[in-house]
Parts: C-alpha cells; structure tokens; sequence
C-alpha cells in the first residue's frame, strides 16, 4: 500500500499536469493580435527594441515597422513581370527575400557593407539612367553629407514611371532640418542623437529634396494602409511615412 508521501506525490503530479494543461489552453486562446509581413510570423505582439520601446521587433526575422512596412508595400504591388529590377540601398537581408518572392530582380549597393552586391557611393551609382524600376533606400540620407546630391541619383536612375521608396528618421516638431557641417564626429551622438549621423531632419524633407531638383511626395502610413494592417503589423511608431521619388 502506497505510503502517505507517495500518495501525496501522486496528487502533486497531478495538480501539476492539470496545472500545465489550463495554462496551455489559456496560451492557445491569446488571439494572434499581429503579424509579420516580412516573415509571416504571428502572435500576441512583438518583441521590444534595444532602447526598450514595446511591440516594435519582429523575434523571427527582427523587421520594424519600416521593414513591416515596405513588405506590405510590395506585395500590394503583386508580382512583377521577369526583368523588372529593384535596387536596395544599404542592404539588411530582409529585402531580398520578399523581391525575390515576387519576381524582381534584385540589385543591392552601399559603400562598406559586405552585403551589398555593389561598393558605390550613393551620390555617384554606377546604374545607367532609367535603368531601375524600383529603389528601397530606408534610413540611409541622414548619414550622407550630400543628401540632395544622393536624392537626383536616386531620381537619375529609375526609369520613367520608376518609384524611390524612401524613409528617414524626422522630427515631426521641428519645421526646419538641423545639420551643421562644422559639428565634429566625436560631437554627432550628442547633436544628432547617432554617432554617424549629421542632421535631423524637420517637417522640411520633401520641400528640400524638391528645391533640390527632385519629384518627391510624401505618403503617410495612416493615408496609405488600412487600420487593420496598421494594427497587424505595428507600423505606426518611429517611422510613419514614405518620401516617394520619381523621375522628374
């Protein structure tokens, strides 16, 4: 006959699987709330950035909102026909794989990243003019000097009716975009809020990079996507738009 602490055990056992089977069927009932676009991974919500901001990382693939955003994006877009060529400005892996999903033919440059396919200078791309029918260039120009002479590059090479999907961090208060040529590196963290940066951009983009020579609009997130991809995919938060280049 089963001692008293036996017995006792046994109870605990079973406590504990009846425990794990409510807590199980409580997990499964979390509804899926979001979604990532990029990956198609899904659940209550997503993981926090390194400052510490909730809900923003995708824990499959690590897209932000950007990343969500663009996904969404392109395939709106739908497949492409074969030969169709998209350009990736400071690649990071996320891109590509959607591209090539859809059928583009994907092309990639940046000045020191091992990813790219192609070492070039934003302000000077080695591609032909109109030789590109869609460029991606998220948070790149407010690491250039000359980002107007980057935006006509940009512009040069996509071809008629070709798209320039751009992002960059703004200041949505300020009305004017801070730079200062003057600042020295070791002083643009405490300016401009990243080491390699050199201006923060105010409410100003698209009238500068239009001053400058380019066709640009500026598509809001809200404008663009319906509220639930917005609530799905979390792309309301650090970023919010697309400046949208065409060929002038």
């Amino acid at each position: 006959m089963p001692s008293t602490v036996a017995r006792a055990n046994v109870r605990v056992r079973k406590m504990g699987r009846r425990a794990r089977l409510v807590v199980h069927r409580r997990v499964l009932q979390v509804p899926q709330r979001v979604a990532c676009t990029v990956c198609t991974w899904s659940g209550s919500r997503f993981a926090a950035d390194a400052h510490g901001r909730k809900d923003r990382l995708c824990p499959s693939c690590g897209s932000s909102e950007r990343d969500r955003a663009l996904a969404l994006e392109l395939r709106r877009r739908g497949p492409v026909a074969s030969g169709v060529r998209l350009l990736e400005v400071a690649p990071i892996g996320l891109v590509e794989r959607i591209a090539e999903e859809l059928g583009y033919e994907h092309h990639s440059v940046d000045l020191f990243s091992p990813r790219a396919e192609v070492r070039a200078d934003l302000c000077s791309l080695p591609f032909a003019d109109g030789s590109i029918d869609l460029a991606v260039c998220f948070h790149v120009l407010e690491h250039i000097p000359e980002d107007r002479a980057a935006a006509r590059e940009l512009a040069r090479v996509l071809r008629p009716g070709g798209e320039a999907l751009v992002v960059v961090p703004f200041a949505s208060t300020w009305p004017e975009t801070f730079e200062d040529p003057d600042t020295p590196p070791e002083d643009r963290e405490r300016v401009y809020g990243q080491s390699d940066h050199v201006r923060i951009y105010g409410t100003d983009v698209t009238a500068r990079w239009r001053e400058a020579g380019v066709a640009v609009d500026e598509s809001v997130w809200t404008d663009r996507f319906t509220p639930d991809e917005h609530a799905s995919a979390r792309i309301t938060g650090h970023d919010d738009r697309f400046w949208i280049l065409r060929p002038s």
